[in-house]
């Protein structure tokens, strides 16, 4: 079978691929990869560097910040791609909810890359934190349940979202593949990754804070955090990360789902 057949061919999400299809398919979604990892990596670092600033109350203008965000833009889209295939595995052998757990756990070293990246440019701390691997890994406990939340939310239960709030609304005779049913099916994925991403944010600012302070640990991040914020920290730089997992999601619906 063709490689460009193999990506078209219908798997349900966590379905594990046929024998002897899984080189042929690895190889097939390297090109959506590195589009997936090139389209989020325009808008995921200029969106670090806000929520950053967010957490540090250290206002920066939108050039400093752009500037900043292009310079580090390969390295963001190449260890975005490295994330995806190096999570494909627990996608095919075990469920999408691992899947985004070990895409959350390789999510925190392309935050932490573009973290220390800014914490270093900008200034936001006396403690100069170090662009190491296990600087970068920091907080990987927050980010696997962050991303099994913001992001695996969305794409298991986005459906089941759509067909309780949204299907009923639809005319009884409408196409499925109409306007109408599409604007529910993508209801139901803006919905809940707005849901999803909010409801994460906590666990997010809790690894920024470890990857730009590398003098916390775990519990020490924590009781900083809570101690600096209060409440807010559940919430505090959420709108910068509802426009990025909104456009997450859309790619993982668009460009992931056919070929993963």
């Amino acid at each position: 079978m063709p490689v460009t057949a193999v990506v078209l061919e219908q798997h349900e999400p966590w379905a594990q691929p046929a024998p002897g299809t899984s080189s042929s398919r690895l190889l097939a979604m390297q090109p959506y990869f590195l589009v997936y990892g090139s389209a989020i990596s325009l808008f995921s670092p200029l969106a670090s560097s806000y929520q950053l600033c967010k957490l540090y109350r250290s206002p920066q203008s939108f050039g400093v910040l752009l500037r900043s965000s292009a310079a580090i833009f390969p390295h963001q889209t190449m260890l975005k791609a490295f994330q995806m295939n190096a999570s494909t595995p627990a996608k095919d052998y075990l469920n999408p909810w691992a899947a985004f757990a070990v895409v959350g756990v390789l999510q925190g070293v392309v935050y932490g890359q573009a973290n220390i990246h800014f914490t270093r440019t900008l200034k936001l701390v006396s403690n100069v934190p170090t662009m190491t691997v296990a600087g970068v890994m920091r907080g990987s406990v927050f980010a696997a349940g962050r991303d099994m939340v913001s992001q695996g939310a969305p794409f298991v239960l986005s459906g089941s979202v759509r067909e309780a709030l949204f299907d009923p609304m639809l005319p009884v005779d409408e196409p499925s593949h109409g306007m109408l049913a599409r604007a529910a099916h993508w209801g139901g994925v803006g919905l809940t990754s707005v849901l999803a991403t909010v409801a994460s944010q906590g666990l997010h600012n809790a690894q920024i804070k470890m990857q730009s302070d590398q003098t916390l640990s775990y519990a020490a991040t924590v009781r900083t955090l809570w101690r600096e914020n209060g409440l807010s920290v559940l919430y505090r730089g959420a709108e910068a990360r509802i426009g990025l997992l909104l456009i997450v999601n859309l790619l993982n619906e668009a460009v992931l789902k056919p070929a993963w």
